[in-house]
């Protein structure tokens, strides 16, 4: 995903989530929705080579 598409319905939902947690004060459970949306499976991960811009 990058920044010129919108989020799908899962990213909304977990950004949504994360905002009501951060509101509440839950600053752990936040990131745990950070950390599902940024890896639910609708979105590849970067290879740790890709990530790392080491040669493959």
């Amino acid at each position: 995903m990058t920044e010129e598409t919108p989020p799908c319905a899962e990213c909304q939902k977990y950004t949504a989530l994360r905002e009501k947690a951060k509101q509440s004060g839950d600053y752990r459970a936040a990131a745990d929705y950070e950390l599902l949306r940024r890896q639910h499976p609708s979105h590849e991960m970067p290879s740790v080579t890709a990530r790392w811009g080491l040669p493959t």
